[in-house]
C-alpha cells in the first residue's frame, strides 16, 4: 500500500480525537501561544510516519525532565493508535513505515485498546502477540478486529481520569528552551537526528572539561594565594622580631671584685635564618647557653568564620512562577502560601509496589490531589503524582517517600503559581527501570 503522508487536516482530526485540555496544558491559557507555536512547528505539512517518529525521538532525547519525556512518549503512542484506528493500517505496515520494532508497535496498540475494552484482555493478548517478523498477527488491522468481535471505534483518545491531556507542560522552564532549540533544528535543511545527538554529546563533554578546568584553576589560585600569604606574613614577623642583650641590674653586687662595666644595649634585628645562627655571636654566648634551653614549640590557631545558616528558613523564599490571584480560579485558588514547588524523580524496578507504599504515605500525611488528577496514575514509563501536602508534615512526608526507592529531589521557584495556604505542592515521578 501507498505510504501515508499527513496533512494539516489529519493533524486537526488527531487533535480533536485526542481531546486535549488546553486550559491545563497552557495554565489557564497563559501559555497558549507557546503551545500553538509548538504544535504548528512539530506537526508540519506532508510528513510521513517515519518523519514524525524521528521528531518524537528528537523531543524525547532533548528534554531532561522526566515529566516532559513521559508526555512526548504518551503523544507518540496516541498518534500510532490514531493511525491504527482511522487509517486502515495493519500492525506490520505501521512498523515498516515507522521503522519501529513490530513487537513495540503491537504492545502500544494493545495497551490502548485494553484501556478502552478491559473485558477483552484475553482476546487482545492473543491478537497482538508478535514474536518475530514472520508472525501472522502482523496482518491484523482494526477493521479485522471490529469484524471479529463487533466493537465500536473509540470516539476519544483520552480517558476521563488520564492526567496527560491536562499536564502543565508549558509551566516547566525547559519547555521554552526546548521550543527555541526545536525551531532552530527543524528550520535547518537536512535535519539529521544522529548529528544532533552527537552535537549534544559533544557539548556535554565540553561543559565537563570546562568545569574541570575551572576547578583546577581555582585550586591553583588558592594554593598560590596561601603560599604568597605565608611569605608575606613571614616577612612581617621577621621585621617585628628584635633580640636585646639582657641587663642583669638585679644581681647582688656585694661579692663583685671587679667594678661593673656599663655596656651599651645591643639590638639585633634578624630574619629567621639569622635567628638560627644567633649562637655564633660571642656577645650573646656570654649569657646564653643553647645547651641549657629548649626551643619553644609553634602554636597554630584556627578560626571558623563560616557558620551554617538556619536551613528551616530556606522554604520561605518566593519562587519564579508566582501567579496573580486575579487569574487563579477553580482548584488553583492559591491567593496565599509560598511559591516553591518540589519535584521528586524516583527510579524503581517495581513501580506498582512503590506506588502502593507512596499511596499509604499520601493517605497517612493527608495529601490531596491537585485538581481532578488521581495520585499514582500510570504514565508511559512509570507512575506520576501531582499533590498538595500539609506544610507542617511536608518534611516528614518527603523523608519517608525518599526511603521507598532511589530518588533525587529538585526544588523549583515559580512566578505564576502559588501553593494553597498551609500546603506544599509536590510532583513525584516514579520511573520504571
Amino acid at each position: 500500500m501507498q505510504e501515508l503522508v499527513f496533512t494539516h487536516k489529519d493533524y486537526a482530526e488527531f487533535r480533536n480525537w485526542l481531546n486535549l485540555n488546553l486550559d491545563g496544558l497552557t495554565w489557564q491559557g497563559r501559555f497558549k501561544k507557546e503551545f500553538e507555536s509548538f504544535w504548528d512547528v512539530f506537526f508540519e505539512e506532508n510528513l510521513t510516519i517515519k518523519s514524525l517518529i524521528v521528531r518524537f525521538d528528537y523531543a524525547y532525547s532533548q528534554v531532561k525532565i522526566g515529566s516532559l519525556s513521559s508526555w512526548f512518549l504518551w503523544l507518540r503512542d496516541k498518534f500510532l493508535s490514531f493511525i491504527f484506528l482511522f487509517k486502515n493500517k495493519t500492525i506490520g505496515e505501521i512498523a515498516r513505515e515507522s521503522e519501529l520494532n513490530p513487537s513495540l508497535v503491537a504492545t502500544i496498540l494493545r495497551n490502548y485498546l485494553l484501556d478502552e475494552f478491559p473485558h477483552l484482555d484475553q482476546y487482545f493478548s492473543e491478537v497482538f502477540q508478535v514474536g518475530n517478523v514472520l508472525s501472522p498477527n502482523l496482518e491484523t488491522s482494526f477493521a479485522k478486529i471490529k469484524k471479529d468481535i463487533n466493537i465500536e471505534t473509540p470516539q476519544s483518545g483520552s480517558r476521563e481520569d488520564e492526567i496527560m491531556p491536562s499536564m502543565e507542560v508549558t509551566l516547566f522552564d525547559e519547555w521554552g528552551i526546548f521550543l527555541k532549540r526545536m525551531k532552530a533544528d527543524f528550520g535547518t535543511s537536512g535535519f539529521d537526528l544522529t548529528k544532533i545527538k552527537e552535537r549534544s554529546s559533544f557539548l556535554k563533554q565540553v561543559r565537563v572539561v570546562q568545569d574541570i578546568s575551572i576547578l583546577l584553576l581555582l585550586f591553583t589560585l588558592t594554593i598560590y594565594g596561601v603560599r604568597q600569604g605565608n611569605i608575606w606574613y613571614e616577612k612581617y614577623l621577621s621585621n617585628k622580631v628584635s633580640i636585646y642583650e639582657p641587663q642583669f641590674t638585679w644581681l647582688n653586687k656585694s661579692g663583685v671584685f671587679k667594678g661593673l662595666e656599663q655596656k651599651p644595649v645591643k639590638e639585633f634585628k634578624l630574619d629567621f635564618d639569622g635567628i638560627k645562627d644567633i649562637t655564633k655571636s660571642d656577645g650573646v654566648n656570654e649569657f646564653f647557653d643553647p645547651e641549657q634551653y629548649e626551643e619553644e614549640s609553634e602554636v597554630t590557631l584556627s578560626s571558623f568564620e563560616n557558620i551554617p545558616r538556619d536551613l528551616n528558613k530556606a522554604d520561605k523564599a518566593a519562587s519564579q512562577y508566582e501567579g496573580d490571584a486575579e487569574n487563579a480560579n477553580g482548584y488553583r485558588e492559591t491567593t496565599g502560601g509560598t511559591t516553591k514547588v518540589y519535584r521528586l524523580m524516583m527510579t524503581s524496578s517495581n513501580t506498582y509496589a512503590s506506588r502502593d507504599q507512596i499511596n499509604e504515605l499520601v493517605k497517612k500525611y493527608q495529601g490531596t490531589p491537585v485538581g481532578e488528577s488521581r495520585p499514582g496514575n500510570d504514565v508511559p514509563g512509570g507512575v506520576y503524582y501531582n499533590i498538595y501536602v500539609p506544610k507542617n508534615s511536608f518534611k516528614d512526608f518527603m523523608s519517608e517517600v525518599m526511603k521507598v526507592s532511589q530518588a533525587k529531589l529538585f526544588e523549583s521557584n515559580t512566578s505564576n503559581v502559588k501553593n494553597v495556604p498551609g500546603k506544599t505542592r509536590v510532583f513525584i515521578m516514579v520511573k520504571s527501570i
